[in-house]
Order: C-alpha cells, then structure tokens, then sequence
C-alpha cells in the first residue's frame, strides 16, 4: 500500500493531508498560500516526493443539487496541471461540508490556516472509506 495525499483546494489557502502507509488514518498536515499556480505546484511535487505518495485526491465541492459548482472546474484545472508536473494519479472525491465537519472539530479559535489540513484530512477520511467499501 501507498500513501495517500488529500488537497483541499482554495484560492488563498491550500490544506494538505496525509495518509498512512496502510491506507487507514488521515493525518492534516499543512496549509500552503497559495501565491501563484506555479509556486504552489512546486511546493505540492515537492512535498509528494519527500513523503513518498502515490495517489492524490482533490476534493470537489458541489451545490446542494449534487452538481458540481463552478469553483470545481478551476479544481480540475490545477489538478491537471499537478498531474502533468507530477505524474502522479490524481483522482477527485466530494468535499462538500468538509470545512463545515473540521470548524466543528476545531475549538472556535483556531485560525483559518489551521482549518484547512482538517478539512483535508476528513476528506481524506471519506475517500478511504469510500475507497474500502467498493473493495469489499
């Protein structure tokens, strides 16, 4: 098994976390700012390779119809782009109420940086368990 990297994906703040070797627990690791595609597409290959993933999942927000909303396609885009640079699968899962789920988890102090690698980590959370489900 590889780990997994989760990306909540905003314009300002990039939240990251991490999976275990084993594919079980999500880890929030960090927030990148996010000052330009170029720089932050340098950071993330960068930190895939350190921490040695092999799969990274983007979170796709969608409205409350099921459809995705139109911050989704700039979603896709940079993911295309990461993919390109990295070479590394890239798979997209639904992020819908992540940041609502890590505020709650989170005491109400916690600063807006902080917030982001939770909200990837339930991401993350989802997307295992999504992931254990279709294998049976």
């Amino acid at each position: 098994m590889a780990r997994i990297l989760a990306v909540d994906f905003g314009e300002k703040r990039i939240g990251l976390a991490t999976s275990d070797a084993t594919e079980t627990l999500a880890t929030p690791r960090l927030t990148l700012s996010r000052k330009s595609d170029e720089a932050v597409l340098r950071e993330l290959d960068s930190f895939c390779r350190e921490e040695e993933i092999a799969l990274v999942v983007f979170g796709v927000p969608r409205d409350p119809s099921g459809s995705e909303t139109a911050f989704a396609t700039r979603i896709r885009s940079f993911a295309a782009k990461f993919a390109a640079r990295s070479e590394l699968p890239v798979r997209f899962h639904d992020e819908t109420l992540t940041s609502d789920e890590a505020a709650r988890r989170l005491p109400r102090t916690a600063s807006k940086g902080e917030l982001d690698p939770v909200a990837a980590a339930i991401l993350l959370e989802d997307y295992l368990q999504s992931a254990r489900a279709h294998r049976g």
